[in-house]
């Protein structure tokens, strides 16, 4: 009875075999790197509202800024109840409040410190952080669901591509850090008054820096090292998500 003889492919033709099926699908090969370039674009600007966020609701830049800026003699009021004010703030930037209405004590009685113009212009800063923390919320989740899906289907082949995303997001961040750090350190007071009239729709924000408690106590030179403080977050952040993903390429590739 004539033996039957199976040739098997060798692995090398199999190889070849799976290139060549795989070229006829030109789109499986680009899902990934879209996701890794809206991963890249994604990143900076979760990392720099998360930042924004951080600071915002942080006690050690409010105490930085009364002690750099001279703000309790500026005011007449003690760091105690300028840390009260501070406290305020944050709370209403994160309640359903739609008026602040900020009390110190003055002369042993709580008074009301910010006028009119100024508490209808923290309505407006209100949305805007609101606006703020909702899209880093909804930009964090983009990223985790990303990364989640990366995982999922390339495994342990996603880390050079998230490594790659990094290294470009990287470049593209540190590019606008550059320039709109060196634009800040030329003219602050020309990009502060620019940030202003693209934020806000009206001129409630032109306070007088003589009897306005609110820009008394937050005058630009705080604004500005806020802001050197948020590039310098972010580039530490980067910093560490590089780190961290390069460790676990190691450790699971």
């Amino acid at each position: 009875m004539p033996r039957i003889l199976t040739v098997m492919p060798s692995k090398s033709k199999q190889n070849a075999v799976e290139r060549r099926s795989s070229s006829h699908q030109p789109g499986k090969h680009k899902i990934p790197l879209v996701g890794a370039a809206i991963f890249a674009i994604v990143l900076p600007l979760f990392l720099i509202l998360f930042n924004t966020s951080y600071i915002t609701n942080s006690e050690w830049l409010y105490d930085y800024g009364w002690w750099r800026n001279d703000i309790a003699n500026r005011t007449g009021l003690p760091t105690e109840q300028l840390n009260r004010g501070a406290d305020q703030i944050k709370y209403y930037f994160n309640n359903d409040e739609e008026l602040l209405d900020l009390q110190v004590e003055y002369a042993g009685a709580d008074v009301s410190l910010y006028k009119e113009r100024e508490i209808l212009h923290m309505i407006d800063v209100k949305a805007l952080m609101k606006s703020v923390f909702a899209i880093t919320n909804w930009s964090g989740v983009v990223l985790l669901f990303l990364l989640a899906v990366g995982l999922i289907t390339l495994k342990q082949d996603v880390f050079p591509l998230l490594l790659r995303s990094l290294k470009w997001s990287a470049i593209g961040t540190g590019a606008f850090l550059v320039v709109f750090g060196g634009t800040a350190v030329i003219d602050f007071g020309w990009l502060f008054t620019q940030f202003h009239f693209l934020s806000f729709a009206n001129d409630l924000w032109l306070l007088d820096p003589y009897n306005d408690y609110l820009i008394i106590m937050f005058p630009q030179q705080f604004f500005f090292e806020a802001t050197l403080f948020i590039g310098l977050l972010t580039v530490v952040d980067f910093g560490l998500i590089t780190f961290t993903a390069r460790i676990a390429r190691r450790r699971l590739g």
